[in-house]
Formats: structure tokens, sequence, C-alpha cells
């Protein structure tokens, strides 16, 4: 019996089930995720992707289907899974031990999530590059204070969590290239969040303000790198970082975005500083957006970054058609061996939004990047497509 003979409803599931297998089965580019208490449901399909326009740059993405279920079971359980090649999925259990606090136990594990790609002075060494998979788990403490004037959440979390990265040659990796040891690393995390972004593509309203500090420590350590050029892992890392920002509507089909972020950090290595470069919404954990540099491009000790973005719909008739202006500004303290010519950054991006019914929405955005050094001049092109469907 074909789909076309089944009744509306169970043709329309039907067809999302065809397509989110076969997102799954051949979409293979990871995300990260961390848990937090959603007090709203959602099942949404997420896939990004970002690659330069005219350069050998990296490619990079994600494709997840995102579920959120408040009141899972009972009223204080809550429920997030992720579905991606790297597959996670946290419980939640609020009001215990007493009113005002909750536990959470999570656990992941896949493919992909530690990739490393390498980049040096705008260009892509591919012979330095590699595959990272692993798995984690983590119990999560939640401060649950009154909202502010009864509407905007503050949150305190504390989180231990354990990780194991495995890492492997990928078919560029130079054969003479000692990957790094394949370690256990724990970390604590503690941080404070008032209000929020929520886990949506082009959020209509959101503030929030956070501050962050995380501490991990690699069991092993050792070399890495190619001969003569080889680096040493650091067993015990540090970063601080905060937001502050958010969404807001102007006026009718018009919306301002303002986020403005720092970070530092202690001793760090190649796989524990700040990355950031493209135009992806859920590209990490802590999207770092530069528009017009390379996924992940840039490696930093200490950052301040702001992301501005202006949406209006240029045909007053047509409001499923919108354009997006962005203008990113980051300084930047450098990872050493990671330097780039300036150390002020500008990116550009302009971003084409469609709107189509049963809540999709596909994003087609062009990004330049004013200070990327590119061939001995200047100037990075990126593309970046993301689409989400609310389900």
């Amino acid at each position: 019996m074909s789909a076309d003979h089944l009744p509306p409803t169970t043709r329309k599931s039907v067809y999302k089930c065809h397509f989110i297998i076969l997102l799954l089965c051949f979409f293979i580019l990871p995300t990260e995720a961390i848990g937090e208490i959603d007090p709203e449901r959602r099942t949404n399909m997420e896939v990004g992707f970002a690659g330069p326009l005219y350069n050998n740059g990296p490619l990079g993405g994600y494709g997840m289907v995102l579920f959120n279920r408040p009141h899972f079971r009972d009223q204080d359980t809550y429920l997030l899974a992720i579905l991606s090649p790297y597959l996670f999925a946290e419980v939640i259990r609020d009001k215990w031990p007493a009113e005002g606090h909750a536990l959470g136990f999570s656990i992941g594990g896949g493919f992909l999530i530690n990739d490393f790609d390498q980049v040096r002075d705008g260009s892509y060494v591919r012979r330095e590059s590699f595959r990272g998979h692993g798995a984690d788990t983590a119990f999560s403490y939640y401060l649950r204070p009154p909202p502010i004037g009864g509407e905007l959440p503050v949150d305190g979390i504390l989180r231990f969590a354990s990780r194991y990265a495995i890492y492997q040659r990928s078919g560029d990796t130079d054969p003479a290239y000692l990957l790094p040891a394949d370690s256990f690393v724990h970390s604590v995390k503690v941080g404070v969040r008032v209000g929020g972004v929520p886990p949506e593509l082009l959020p209509e309203k959101a503030l929030e303000v956070s501050l962050w500090h995380q501490v991990d420590y690699r069991v092993k350590t050792g070399l890495h790198g190619l001969p003569g050029q080889r680096q040493e892992t650091e067993h015990l890392t540090q970063q601080t970082w905060g937001s502050l920002g958010g969404t807001m509507p102007l006026w009718r089909e018009q919306s301002g975005s303002v986020m403005m972020s720092a970070g530092t950090s202690g001793r760090t290595d190649e796989f524990s500083c700040y990355r950031m470069g493209s135009g992806l919404r859920f590209q990490d954990e802590v999207p770092l957006i530069l528009h017009g540099y390379y996924f992940r491009e840039i490696f930093a000790r200490s950052f301040f970054l702001l992301n501005t973005s202006y949406r209006f719909a240029p045909i007053p008739a047509m409001e499923r058609l919108q354009l997006q202006l962005n203008y990113d500004y980051a300084l930047i303290g450098y990872l050493p061996g990671h330097d780039l010519p300036r150390s002020s950054l500008n990116g550009l991006g302009a971003d084409i939004i469609l709107r189509f019914p049963d809540d999709i929405t596909l994003v087609m955005g062009y990004g330049y990047g004013v200070d990327g050094p590119r061939h001995g001049g200047f100037g990075g092109h990126q593309i970046n497509v993301m689409f989400e469907w609310k389900m």
C-alpha cells in the first residue's frame, strides 16, 4: 500500500518519519549538546552547513533532531534527547531534594564529536586534521530561585562530567602525524544564567545574562603533530566566559539582535581553547559566530565578541520572505602558533530567510570575513545554509 492511499494525517506522519530516517542515515555532522531545564515542549529538526565560497577551507555543520519533554511522566520530570551521530539524553528531576533545586543525569556517545580541523594563517591544513569520537556522562545540580519579576528565570548550574575521547586518522591525515592520546577528560562546570536564548534558529524574543567557569582534567597527555612540530596536550585547562544580550521585535516585521560575549583561559591547548568562525547557529554548545571566516578557524586564548543583526521583510506583502543583515566584531588573544596578522576581526553577513507552512524555516547566507588572511591578502568568503523544522 503506498502512502498516497493513507489518510492525510497518517500520510503526513509517514513522510516525517521517512525524512528523519534519511537525514540521520546520510547527514553525519555532529552537534554538541548541554542539558538545561526548558519549560517548552519541542520536537525540532536542525540542519546546518558552512563552507568556503572560493578557497579550500574546512567544511562544517550539524544535523540533529531535538526532543524536549517537560513534565515527562509526571509534573517534575524533564527529558531532553538529541538524535544525531552523537546521541545525547538528560533526565532532570525538579523540586528535588526541595523546592528551588533540581538534579539531572545525562549520557551521550557517538561519532565525530571530537573531530579536529587544523587551520593556520587562513589555510586549511588537511594533513594535520583528523577524526574524533567519544562518549560522556554527567551529573548536574540546578539552583532555581524564583524568577525575577515573576517572568525572567534564573538558573545556577553545577555540573560534573566525564568524557572519553577517541582519535582516528582521516583519509587526508599525514601518515607521520602522531595523533593525541585517547583519554578520559573529567570536568567541573559552574555558572549562572538569567533569562536564556531558546534552542531555535531565529528566536523572536530573548534576553540572556550568563557567566561560566569550567575546569578540565585530561588524564592522558603527550605529544601530537608532525615530526619537528609536535606539541604537548595539557593535563589541566580552565576557561571563564560570559554573555550579555538578546533579541527583540522592533516594529512591524522587523527585529534586532545584539549579543556580547567574552572569555579568557589559563593554560590551554588546541583541544580546549575557544574556536570561532562561520555563521552557524548550533555549531557548538556556545556558538562563537564570526561571519565570513572558516568553520572554527580562530584559535583563541581570550576574546571579546560582538554579534549584531537586523531582520526585516523587504516586501511587506510577503511575510514569509525576510532579509537579515549581520555585523560581527572580535578582539582576539590568539593561542600561540595560531596568530593571524590582525587581532581585530570584522565580519559581515547577509541572510535570505524563507518561512514555509508547518513551521519550516530555511536560511541561506553569505559572509565576508574582512580581516581573514587569504592568498597574501585579506577577505574571506563563506556560505551558510540552515534548516529548521518545528514538528
